[in-house]
């Protein structure tokens, strides 16, 4: 896989990443109603609509660091990512070294917090 395919698909995931950070954001407003929170898929492809479910403690411990993601099962590109955990409705994946986890580092929305 090329350079410009890596990135593409990182900015991908980081873009899923920040509407993620949102959802959770507007969840915390209802934490008394509902301890999970409904996120997108935040593997690389644009096109995918699929949702995972979390609670709001599993997300924060997710975005502790930047080079992971939630994807639904069988959404890893090997070529950029590993599998780090698989949590049965969704799976932790971890930006490689190099292009794809400086692209996740720095499009972090957390970063500075």
């Amino acid at each position: 896989m090329n350079e410009e395919r890596k990135r593409r698909i990182a900015l991908n995931e980081a873009v899923f990443r920040q509407v993620n950070d949102r959802l959770d954001e507007l969840n915390r407003g209802f934490a008394t109603i509902t301890e999970n929170v409904d996120l997108v898929c935040e593997c690389g492809d644009l096109d995918c609509t699929d949702r995972i479910v979390m609670t709001s403690d599993e997300y924060e411990e997710l975005r502790s660091d930047p080079t992971r993601f939630a994807v639904i099962p069988d959404h890893v590109f090997p070529d950029t990512e590993d599998l780090i955990e698989d949590r049965g409705h969704y799976q932790v994946v971890e930006k490689h070294l190099g292009l794809p986890s400086d692209v996740a580092r720095a499009t972090d929305p957390r970063d500075g917090d």
